[in-house]
């Protein structure tokens, strides 16, 4: 396949994951416990992830590859987009921001599967 990777992806960072994670942290929960139900819009980069802040994804440290900043090129049907990696995702999924999501022409929440490849 020419170096692509098929993966399973899905969203974050989207309004949704926002306001889950406000309402745990207002709750009382910890942060750690705030992102296991939501995301705080700030890559483990230090990065924005949020809409408007451009298209951005999330792996897996285990990656083969994996490296903070490093570019991948995302291709959903026959769309693609070229993204940073700004944060940490789980084991064997891609994690699309917004503005990913909206260059492939996907609307989160999101739970599709995709090709990417190193840049």
């Amino acid at each position: 396949m020419n170096g692509k990777q098929r993966s399973r992806a899905t969203s974050f960072a989207d309004v949704a994951d926002l306001l889950a994670f406000n309402r745990a942290r207002r709750s009382g929960h910890t942060e750690d416990e705030a992102l296991e139900v939501g995301d705080n819009g700030c890559g483990v980069s230090g990065l924005s992830t949020v809409k408007g802040t451009g298209p951005c994804v999330a792996l897996s440290r285990n990656t083969q590859g994996f490296r903070l900043y490093r570019t991948v090129r995302v291709f959903y049907g026959e769309r693609f987009v070229d993204c940073d990696v700004r944060d940490v995702s789980p084991r064997g999924v891609i994690d699309l921001n917004p503005d990913a999501c909206s260059e492939l022409g996907l609307t989160p929440p999101v739970d599709v599967m995709v090709d990417w490849i190193w840049l």
